[in-house]
C-alpha cells in the first residue's frame, strides 16, 4: 500500500512512523508533506528515508491512502489544492477532529465528480509505538478498502470501528484522553515527592503501579471498581485515599474534562 500523509506534523509523523515501524509498509511506500524537522531527524535516526515534500500534490500521486492530518484551519485549503488529482480509487482517510463527512464531501467535490471513499480515522499519539486506540468510520468506502484500512491502523494498535455520531466521544475518551492519563502520572508523581520521595524515583513507581493495574484489568477482564473492592478493607489506608479523592472531585473532574473535550 503507497501511503501520502498531508502534513507531517505530530500526528502525521506518528502514522507514519507507526506504520513502518509495524512491518506493513516500508519506508519508501510514504510520502509526507512538509514535514516537521523533528520528524525528519527521526527518521534518519531510525536508518528511514522518507519520501518528503513541500508540495501536497506531489505527495498525493500514486498514493492508495491518502492521510489527512493538517489543523483543522487547514483542511479547506488543502483539500481543495489536491482535490482535482484524487480519483476513486484511492480512499482519504482524515485525521482532522471534528471534520464530519459532508464537509469533507464538500470540500472534496470538483467539476462534478463524486468524493473518493473516505474514512475519518481518529488515533492517539501513541500510534508511533504501536500501542494507538484507533477509531474508524467511513463514507463511500467498500468493504474491502475500509478491512484494508482497519488491518493497518491494527498493526499499530487497537482499532475500533464506529458511527459517525460516537467520534465526538471516543475522540475525547481516547485521543483527548491519552493526555488526561498523562495528567494522572504527573499528579501522583507530584504527590510522591511531597511526601518526600525523588521524582524520578516517584516516576518509576507510578509507572509500574500503572503498567499493573492495566495488565490486571486485561487479564482479568474485569470491571475497574471490582479491582479497587479487591484492595480497599473498611477503614483501610486506601479507602481513605479513595474518599479523599472523591472529595476532592476527582471523578467529576474526569468526566467533565471529557464532556468538556467533545
Amino acid at each position: 500500500m503507497k501511503i501520502a500523509v498531508l502534513g507531517g506534523g505530530n500526528m502525521g509523523g506518528s502514522i507514519a512512523l507507526g506504520a513502518i515501524a509495524s512491518g506493513m509498509v516500508t519506508d519508501a511506500d510514504i510520502a509526507i508533506s512538509y514535514p516537521l524537522p523533528y520528524l525528519v531527524e527521526r527518521f534518519a535516526r531510525m536508518g528511514y528515508h522518507g519520501r518528503f515534500a513541500d508540495d501536497n500534490r506531489l505527495t498525493v500521486k500514486g498514493a492508495d491512502l491518502v492521510v489527512v492530518a493538517v489543523k483543522p484551519w487547514m483542511l479547506k485549503p488543502v483539500l481543495e489544492e489536491v482535490r482535482d488529482l484524487l480519483t476513486d480509487s484511492q480512499i482519504v482517510a482524515s485525521v482532522v477532529a471534528g471534520a464530519t463527512f459532508d464537509t469533507l464531501e464538500e470540500l472534496l467535490h470538483c467539476d462534478g465528480r463524486p468524493s473518493p471513499p473516505l474514512l475519518r480515522v481518529i488515533p492517539n499519539t501513541a500510534i508511533a509505538l504501536g500501542e494507538s486506540a484507533t477509531f474508524i468510520c467511513s463514507r463511500g468506502a467498500s468493504e474491502a478498502q475500509q478491512e484494508q484500512v482497519v488491518r493497518l491502523f491494527d498493526s499499530m494498535g487497537r482499532t475500533f470501528p464506529v458511527d459517525e455520531r460516537q467520534m465526538t466521544a471516543v475522540t475525547a475518551l481516547a485521543s483527548c484522553g491519552i493526555a488526561y492519563a498523562f495528567k494522572y502520572v504527573d499528579a501522583a508523581v507530584r504527590g510522591g515527592v511531597e511526601m518526600g520521595l525523588g521524582e524520578q524515583q516517584a516516576l518509576e513507581i507510578v509507572l509500574q503501579t500503572v503498567r499493573g493495574a492495566l495488565k490486571m484489568l486485561t487479564v482479568n477482564r474485569s470491571k475497574p471498581q471490582a479491582e479497587i473492592d479487591k484492595v480497599t478493607t473498611p477503614g483501610g489506608i486506601t479507602l481513605k485515599g479513595l474518599e479523599a479523592m472523591e472529595k476532592a472531585g476527582f471523578t467529576a473532574a474526569v468526566v467533565e474534562g471529557l464532556k468538556a473535550s467533545r
